[in-house]
């Protein structure tokens, strides 16, 4: 019923953030070797809620969490290493 097409379309809604959105600034960062000009603290929360959700997912278990939820985790988790890696100024390597 309801509970279906609500979390079949929050997962799709999840999921166009973590196929679009994450991979491109992955890629962005990895190619100009910096992750200058983003806010870090936007990708700790994210990671953390990312994190948060998956583990929630994969205790209820919940497989629309759990769909929509780990890709998120293990790209924002890229994301955080790559701001230690990187950093956030160009001028630091």
């Amino acid at each position: 019923g309801e509970m279906l097409i609500f979390g079949t379309l929050a997962t799709i809604a999840s999921l166009s953030i973590v196929v679009i959105a994450l991979p491109q600034q992955i890629y962005k960062n990895y190619k100009r070797k910096t992750c200058e000009g983003l806010a870090p603290s936007l990708f700790y929360l994210a990671a953390c809620a990312y994190i948060l959700w998956s583990l929630y997912a994969w205790t209820k278990p919940d497989i629309f969490l759990i769909i929509s939820q780990t890709p998120g985790m293990i790209l924002s988790l890229i994301l955080v290493f790559q701001l230690f890696y990187y950093g956030t100024d160009k001028t630091q390597r």
